[in-house]
Formats: C-alpha cells, sequence, structure tokens
C-alpha cells in the first residue's frame, strides 16, 4: 500500500466515518474522467458503508465513460429537488460550474465539502480539503478511504483508476509521481483493469468518428515559429460527445516543437470556450485566470464572450506573450 502523503483533515474524516442524514455527491457541468471517477467511487464507497447516497450533476456522464461502474447511478438534474444533510463536490474549484444545484442543494443545516486538486480552487465549502500537487482528485479518494478504513472493491478501485490515469493523460503529463503510480498499482491490485480502462476510452471508435477526426486534424494552425499550436471549431461542426471522446486539444499538443496548443469551441451565439494545455515551460492557469477561467500549469481552460475569432486572437496573443517572457 503506497504511503500517505496528503493528511485527511480531522473534520472531514468525522463527518465520513459515520454521515447522517441524506448525501449528495454532486457533479458539475462537462464532467471528466478525473470528476467522475472520484464522485462514483467516493459515492459507492459510502454508500457500501450504509450512508443514504445520490449522486447527481448538471451533465449526463459522457458515452465514453459509460463503462464506468456505478456510472447508471448519476442522476442528471436541471434543478435540486431538496436540500440535502451533507453535500460533497469533488474536483470542482468554482460552485458556479454546478449551475445552480449547489444553492438549491443547500439547506440552513447542510453541510458543504469541497475535495479538489485545483491550485485556484475557491474556499466556498465548510470543510475545504485542497492538495495542489495531487496527479488528481482521485489520488485524494483513495487517501481518503485510507483514512476511512473503507473497502476498496473492484468497482471503487476502478474508478479511482480511471480518475488518475485520464488527468495524467494516460501516465504521459509531468503530474505522473511515482505515488500516482504505486496508488494505480495498488488500485490494479484491489480489481482495477487497466487493458479494459484504456480500451473503453481509446479503443471504441465508430468508423463515422475516425474520418470525422481526420476532417477535424485539417483544420489544426501552427504558429510560424512553432511553438503554439491550436484548433478552432464553429458551432455545430462536430458533436459534444465527439469532443469529449477524442479530448481534441491533445493532437495539437503532440507536435514535437508545440510548447502551448489550444482548443476553440464555439458552443453559442458570442461565447467560445478554450482549453489549453502546454508542456512545462508555460503556466496556462495564469492565462486562462486572465479570461476569468482557471486550471492547473499545464492544462487550464476559460469561456470568452465574442466569436471565434476575437477569442482565438486574444488567447493566441496572451500565450505568444507568455512564451516569450520564459
Amino acid at each position: 500500500m503506497p504511503e500517505a502523503a496528503f493528511p485527511v483533515p480531522a473534520e472531514l474524516v468525522g463527518l465520513l466515518r459515520a454521515p447522517r442524514g441524506r448525501v449528495l455527491l454532486l457533479g458539475t457541468v462537462q464532467p471528466d474522467g478525473d470528476l467522475l471517477g472520484s464522485q462514483i467511487g467516493l459515492g459507492l464507497a459510502l454508500a457500501t458503508a450504509g450512508a443514504a447516497v445520490t449522486l447527481a450533476g448538471p451533465h449526463a456522464v459522457p458515452d465514453v465513460f459509460g463503462f464506468l461502474p456505478g456510472a447508471a447511478l448519476v442522476e442528471r438534474w436541471e434543478r435540486s429537488p431538496g436540500s440535502f444533510d451533507l453535500v460533497i463536490l469533488v474536483d470542482c474549484p468554482d460552485p458556479s460550474r454546478t449551475n445552480g444545484l449547489l444553492e438549491g442543494s443547500r439547506g440552513p443545516a447542510t453541510r458543504v465539502v469541497s475535495i479538489d486538486h485545483h491550485p485556484d480552487s475557491r474556499r466556498y465549502a465548510d470543510v475545504h480539503w485542497v492538495e495542489p500537487t495531487a496527479s488528481a482528485t482521485g489520488e485524494m479518494v483513495y487517501d481518503l478511504l485510507q483514512a476511512l478504513g473503507l473497502k476498496v472493491t473492484p468497482e471503487i478501485a476502478t474508478n479511482l483508476y480511471t480518475s488518475i490515469h485520464t488527468d495524467t493523460g494516460s501516465f504521459r503529463y509531468s503530474n505522473t509521481t511515482p505515488r500516482a503510480l504505486r496508488i494505480a498499482a495498488d488500485l490494479v491490485a484491489h480489481g482495477a483493469r487497466p487493458e479494459l480502462v484504456a480500451g473503453a476510452l481509446y479503443e471504441c471508435r465508430r468508423p463515422e468518428d475516425l474520418h470525422r477526426l481526420g476532417e477535424v486534424l485539417a483544420r489544426v494552425e501552427v504558429s510560424p515559429d512553432g511553438r503554439v499550436a491550436w484548433l478552432a471549431l464553429p458551432a455545430g461542426s462536430v458533436p459534444e460527445a465527439f469532443v469529449t471522446a477524442e479530448d481534441l486539444v491533445n493532437y495539437p499538443r503532440s507536435i514535437a516543437s508545440v510548447k502551448v496548443a489550444a482548443l476553440f469551441r464555439e458552443i453559442g451565439p458570442g461565447s467560445v470556450k478554450v482549453s489549453l494545455r502546454a508542456k512545462g515551460e508555460v503556466n496556462v492557469g495564469r492565462i486562462a485566470a486572465a479570461f476569468g477561467g482557471g486550471g492547473h500549469t499545464n492544462a487550464a481552460g476559460c469561456t470568452i464572450a465574442g466569436n471565434l475569432a476575437e477569442a482565438r486572437d486574444a488567447i493566441l496573443k496572451s500565450v505568444a506573450a507568455a512564451i516569450e517572457k520564459r
């Protein structure tokens, strides 16, 4: 068993040792592998221990993550059905990403817990546990389950393994620490199957998706100096499920000379979603924060008001300036 690197707050252990009343594991818009793996893994563990657990979020579980054991338990809500005694958010640095569900689930006596590894995480909870050096929030949930003495079943192990697998870029990014690998190994020992996770994430394309990927990648542009690459997608050009499954920003990032990659996606009239990725020399979290977003040093994002060209030009100008300051 890996050493426990992150001390779990005593107040959090006390709350979850024997949680009273109704417990809500609440997700956010556009849930990714870390959020879902952490949310479902912790939810299954608490339910197995006897807690009355509900899992929900403003968006449905993307098809690519439908293989996660317990994914069918995650409900999609437009509004909360009422207040809960305890609300737990994982991998959620900004409560606005719940689309109002946190406010709707919060009553006068509700305790709110935030478990997160984003360095820009906002302090909106009653119990706020943030570990920016964790490879994924799933690594923290692993520590939490150890502190609570809860059994890691194969189903829980698969969820937490997926959390770490996806947030480390399938163990390719610089946040792939020795400890993250040790935890992944322990999760495999508890029943997670790496070949099933990788197969579900990367080897379940339909033929038409492969053709669409070729068309999309033809749009990739590279700066004259080769240090920046980007992909700009007009509204309706590709299905949302395709964007989620393919993690498109990593394709321009894969170019050898590129230091920063960007994906610009028009998500509505006058609104562009931006995803930024770096290779350790430029802090894209700072760039995203300047536009009202946030994230990690090497992975961040924001949403910009304006058209696709305006958002692209503004971000690329900031990226160029950040590269020149290195």
